[in-house]
């Protein structure tokens, strides 16, 4: 597996993607080829769709915002956007509010303050499952080949570690998750819970060239990787909040918590 950065040019709000991207690599005589794996960091995605926003603008503050900046010593204009992000809060710390957004746990909305420019904040991009496939078709008619995967990817923590890891918020292309249950492991009994996570697994690797400071390297291509190329994938990195380990036994102790914090009281 080889894995190689891309150098963009400053991507601004609203500027063509994927025009420039094809301007880069010709310009540092790259080719994307059959195969390959286009990870692609989700902010220079965010920035091109125009999804800045300066703090200024937020001019309506709701009582839940407020409360919330309170609690967590925070903007209440940035705890405002968080909300109107948000499917779910699910509670928080200082500086930090733990969100659902479409259907994975991020801090903050996934809002981002770093490298957006004075008072701006970059939201998530809009439509991710959508972009990632017209990028997809865009790329192959493009280089004219067969087999392609996008992923775009973000950094997120993990419990009870420190640091961020890479992860696949969409792809297109290819199967984003494999079923080992059934496989024999070393000592030839079936597998029965292992389904291994790809995608993320590329954008972790990806995340050591990824780069969005001012090294304006917010793409990696990866080469000769064995993955399950196809239009049409079988299986999806989402679980249900009922079917999530972490999720389960948090509900519980917070449960738990609430009934002990009653008692007391």
């Amino acid at each position: 597996m080889n894995l190689i950065s891309v150098k963009l040019p400053l991507i601004k709000k609203k500027d063509p993607l994927l025009k420039i991207l094809i301007n880069s690599l010709k310009e540092a005589n790259i080719t994307i080829e059959n195969g390959d794996i286009l990870v692609i960091s989700e902010k220079v995605v965010a920035t091109s769709q125009g999804r800045i926003v300066n703090l200024s603008e937020i001019e309506k503050i709701s009582e839940k915002a407020i409360n919330l900046s309170k609690e967590y010593d925070m903007d209440e204009r940035f705890v405002e956007l968080i909300l109107q992000e948000a499917k779910m809060i699910l509670g928080g710390m200082k500086h930090v509010i733990l969100t659902k957004v479409n259907d994975f746990l991020i801090a903050n909305s996934g809002i981002d303050q770093s490298n957006a420019g004075e008072g701006n904040v970059v939201l998530l991009p809009e439509n991710l499952k959508e972009t990632a496939w017209n990028y997809y078709k865009e790329i192959k008619s493009h280089f004219k080949i067969h087999d392609l995967g996008i992923i775009i990817a973000d950094s997120r923590v993990q419990p009870l570690r420190k640091g961020t890891i890479g992860i696949a918020v969409s792809t297109a292309g290819f199967e984003p998750i494999e079923d080992m249950r059934g496989k024999p492991d070393l000592f030839d009994r079936p597998l029965k819970i292992t389904l291994r996570a790809v995608a993320d697994d590329l954008a972790s690797a990806a995340q050591f060239m990824l780069n969005e400071g001012n090294q304006q390297t917010p793409i990696t291509i990866i080469k000769g990787v064995n993955v399950n190329f196809t239009d049409d994938p079988k299986l999806t990195p989402e679980l249900t909040p009922e079917e999530c380990l972490y999720m389960n036994i948090f509900s519980k102790y917070l449960l738990e918590k609430d009934k002990l914090k009653e008692k007391i009281n």
